[in-house]
Parts: C-alpha cells; structure tokens; sequence
C-alpha cells in the first residue's frame, strides 16, 4: 500500500491571512535589509508568522520562545539564541514598521456604522497613551518620569468605526503626549476626543480650521472670559456673560453650564503671532461632590446640548479597552529585555497580531454570516449573529498555533522532524548548571577550615 499525503482541510481563514499579508509582498520587503543577504536561515515569512501569531498564542513570549517557535515553523537546521538575538536589528526594526504603517493604512478589517449621535461624523478618533513599564536597565533609552525606571510611552489614535489604531507610535516614558498628534487635513469631519494630555489651544484651532470637531476635558485652574450664555435659567441666576470663569464657578448651582467664551494662544511654526478664538464650553454639575465636569468644543448647541457633549466624551473608554487588549492579550507589559531593537520590535508585533486578529475575526463573523443567511428559511432564530468579537478574539488566541501549523503547509513548510525538535528544544543551554549540583551532591568542593 503506498503511502498517503495528509492535505488539511481548505480554510477561508487562511485564504484571508495570506490576502491581508501576502507572503510575496513580505519578501519583497524583506529583500531591502541586509538580513536577508548575510543571514542564510532568516526567512521573513515564517520569522513574520511566529511573531505574529506567538503573541496572540499565550504566556510565554520570551525571545527563546519566539526561537523554538521560529525552528519549528522554517524547519532549518539548529539556530542559535545569539543568532537569532541578533536579527533584532534597525534594518528589521524599520521593517516591521513599514508593515505595520502600511497594515493601519489599507486592512479592511470590518467598519462599524456610526448611528444616533454619532452618524454625523465621518469616525470617532480618540487620542491617547499609555505607559509600557520596563526594565531599569533599559533607562538610558527610554527614560521614565520618575528616578530609578525605565518607561516606553506608546501614543496612538483609535478609529471608533473599526476599534483599531490610526496612527501608533512609540517614545520614551518622558514625552509629551501632545507632541505625537499632529494636525492636518486628517481630521476633516471627523469627531476627534481628547484627554488632558492634548489640552492645547494651538491644536483646538487647527482641527476647527482643517474641518474637524473636538470634544476635550477642560483643565481645573482654566479661566476663560465668558462672552455669551447659551443656555438661560429661570429665576435669581447669576448672569455670566462678561464674567471670568473662575471668578463664578463655585457659586453656581445650575445643573449644566454652555456657554461660549474666548481663549487666546501664540500661533506656532515660528510665527510668533498670538491668537483669539470663540468655542463653546459646557459644563454637567456631579451631585455628589458639587463640582462640574467642564469640556472645551466646537459643536453647536443646536445639534448636540451640554449632556450629549458628556455623553460622547465617554466613548473615550474604548481606547482604554484597547490598551488594556494590547496590554494583557498581546503581552506588552511583558517585554523581558533591555535591548533597545528587540524592545521596539516585540512592541510593534503586538500591535500586528492584534490586527491580524482581528482580520480573523472579521472574517469568521463574516463566514457566520454566510451561513446564517443559508440557514435562515429553514430557522428564523438563526438571523441572530452568535459572535461576539470578544469571543472571537479568545477563539482566535487559544488556537494561534493551529492556525501557524494551517499556514505553514499551506504555503509550502513541511513539518519538522518532531523526534529532533523536542532534543533540540529540551536541551539544557547551560549545562554547566548541573555539573555544578552534581559537584555539591558529591562534595568536591576544596575549602580552607582556617
């Protein structure tokens, strides 16, 4: 009896991985560094893959993990931790970034519809940063705020629409958010939300002046001159038109303060020039502690009151879901080195798998579709879509490495001698540590008793 292949099954899921990174495409990139040239066992591909999918794969993402990963998948000869260490170098680094930049540009991933509050914008981008906690010995790169640590900022703007980055950047611990958000026509009709971190006046005017809108937090010492009151109260209120903001606001009971006021600011790109602008600020007093909630904006009264303003504001938490996702689903805050590249790569690989999950998920929910709408005449319950994208993405996570092993032959890999890769693997790689027990347990140690 002649031996038989063993085909798997065809996968639409890996038919839409290879499409949103085609192989192709990646060694034509790869083709531009030295490491392809120099290093004969780097192969762009199945180096790409093991990142990508080991991040979303679990626990262990240590850089010998991502090794044992890597030999499995290109099936070459005995790789060396230092080897591989030191592909980790500027030339990959940029790669990465190139892919990524390029993957943030042009996936499709699924784009959710903006309704009610929402439909008038074109997307909701929200702005913000968060803190990757690192070795101390990495300080000399990435300085932190505080003395004895070492801190990456992570800056990036989230689309709404998609629940995915815009822009993704990376900094020292030190650096000012409002630095890595620039202005331009980017923003035109779009909704964009900012915390405290982006509180500059020079940026509220150039996303009014490009077409933009804004809704921001308003700092608690800001005083502004009150020019008009959109909103009138009955009885003994106190008239706020040509008051100064702080001059009143601790006399104020009403519940919602809108009113326009003035803020003024010098022009930047070295004109030195200053600068006065009218925006609307609202206000939604908190019951408990007697203090108001403030937000700078230029939406108008007539579209949206001073609640709808708080209310949009609070989709702000889902840049705070994604940091945490990236977080504790893609391991940021386990970045185990202190090398420089190996930091900058591992960041960016996270935020990779985390798009390439969600191209998978986007494509079983839309394999989901495709079946319900096959199974709709013969059940009417079946129109209800059963997955929920969390779900998927914990689907997605827990069968990383099937879906590598699904890749792997489908684009040509064979399988590894598994006997060989278990020796390989479970070898000690300081053997020197048993010599040493095996020393104490036989007592050979040499002493001076004086």
């Amino acid at each position: 009896m002649g031996s038989v292949t063993y085909t798997p099954p065809d996968s639409v899921i890996v038919d839409r991985i290879q499409r949103a990174f085609p192989s192709d495409e990646l060694r034509e990139r790869a083709r531009a560094t030295s490491l392809v040239e120099r290093e004969r066992k780097f192969d762009i591909v199945a180096l790409f893959y093991t990142l990508s999918f080991g991040f979303a794969a679990g626990s262990d993402r240590s850089l010998q993990a991502f090794l044992e990963r890597y030999v499995e998948m290109a099936d070459c000869e005995e790789l060396s931790y230092a080897a591989f260490h030191d592909w980790f170098e500027p030339g990959f680094v940029a790669l990465l970034r190139e892919i990524l930049d390029d993957a943030i540009e042009n996936l499709d991933t699924g784009r959710a519809e903006l309704n009610g509050r929402l439909e008038r914008f074109r997307d909701v981008l929200i702005a913000d940063a968060t803190i990757v906690s690192l070795y101390q010995d990495a300080a000399d790169i990435y300085a932190a705020t505080g003395e004895d640590q070492a801190e990456l900022k992570l800056h990036l703007t989230e689309s709404l629409s998609t629940g995915l980055p815009t822009r993704f950047r990376t900094t020292d611990g030190t650096t000012h958010d409002r630095s890595q958000l620039p202005t331009g026509e980017w923003v035109a009709d779009a909704l964009i939300l900012l915390d405290l971190g982006f509180y500059d006046f020079w940026l509220f005017d150039r996303i009014d002046q490009n077409g933009g809108w804004f809704v921001s937090r308003v700092k608690e010492n800001a005083n502004f001159e009150i020019v008009e009151e959109l909103r009138t109260w009955r009885g003994n209120s106190i008239p706020l038109e040509g008051e100064s903001l702080q001059a009143v606001l601790d006399d104020l009971q009403r519940q919602e303060i809108d009113v326009r006021i003035t803020l003024s600011f010098e022009r930047k790109g070295g004109s030195g020039a200053s600068a006065t602008r009218t925006f609307r600020l609202v206000g939604l007093r908190n019951e408990e502690t007697e203090e108001y909630h403030l937000y700078l904006t230029n939406l108008g009264k007539d579209d949206y009151s001073a609640p709808d303003i708080a209310q949009l504001y609070r989709a702000r938490w889902e840049v705070e879901l994604l940091f945490k996702e990236l977080k504790s689903r893609f391991g940021l805050d386990e970045i185990n080195t202190t090398d420089a590249y190996i930091i900058e790569a591992l960041i960016i690989m996270a935020a990779i798998s985390l798009l390439m999950s969600r191209v998978i998920v986007d494509e079983l929910r839309s394999l989901e579709a495709r079946q319900r709408e096959a199974e709709a005449a013969e059940d009417a319950d079946s129109s209800a879509s059963r997955l929920p994208r969390r779900r998927c993405s914990l689907a997605v996570e827990r069968h990383a490495h099937l879906i590598q092993l699904y890749l792997m032959v489908e684009l040509g890999y064979e399988l590894p001698d598994l006997d060989e890769l278990l020796l390989w693997v479970a070898r000690n790689p300081n053997p020197h540590r048993d010599r040493l027990r095996e020393q104490v347990e036989r007592g050979e140690f040499g002493f001076d008793r004086h």
